[in-house]
């Protein structure tokens, strides 16, 4: 009888071990799916925005084809909205375009006023991207030849490129090294201010 009680016993224990076991992995498996699920989502949103980021443009520039717009052949086939060029490029082209008898050449600097004060592209317009929304239309021409944006390091040129393009400028040029691999003219450079030491010759 003992023998017997002892055997269910252990049948009963494995039963249960068994059962443990199985919950175990069916909760490891659960987790599993539910972690590729959340990733297969996340890849999905991704391609999701880089199909609306690449097809973006696109909507824009058919847009203002509609409306009669021209749009140069370049942006269409490269799928940009505005163009990123050094600032040697820049130089070059803003020398030939205030020669030229075309309608002008824009160039704008979108940084704060502290840095503009500081040095500046010779006859560049200071609107801070803070306040681009508000007076882009009235200082930013869109029948302007070329519009030069451009920063300290290229990063809030690209926003103001990306902001402007999308309200129908597409003559922009965003110079994407900025002012600091700018080699062209420059005014309010504030001069360095050197140090001297004086050596007091000794007494004997």
């Amino acid at each position: 009888m003992n023998t017997l009680l002892g055997g269910i016993a252990f049948m009963s224990g494995l039963v249960a071990t068994l059962a443990l076991w199985w919950a175990y992995r069916l909760r490891r498996e659960v987790e599993g799916l539910k972690r590729n699920e959340y990733y297969t989502e996340s890849k999905l949103k991704g391609v999701s925005r880089q199909i609306f980021e690449a097809i973006e443009p696109l909507r824009v520039q058919l847009a203002k084809v509609a409306s009669g717009v021209f749009v140069p052949e370049d942006l269409i086939r490269t799928g940009r909205l505005y163009r990123d060029v050094t600032a040697q490029e820049a130089q070059t082209m803003i020398q030939a375009g205030q020669g030229s008898t075309e309608a002008g050449v824009v160039v704008v600097d979108v940084r704060s006023a502290k840095e503009y004060a500081t040095k500046h592209v010779l006859g560049a317009k200071l609107i801070p991207i803070e306040e681009l929304e508000t007076r882009y239309q009235a200082e930013i021409p869109q029948d302007a030849q070329k519009v030069f944006i451009y920063c300290a390091g290229g990063d809030r040129s690209r926003l103001a490129c990306d902001f402007l393009s999308r309200l129908g400028h597409l003559n922009l040029y965003n110079i994407r090294d900025g002012l600091q691999q700018w080699r062209g003219p420059t005014i309010g450079e504030e001069p360095l201010h050197l140090i001297q030491i004086h050596h007091k010759s000794q007494r004997r």
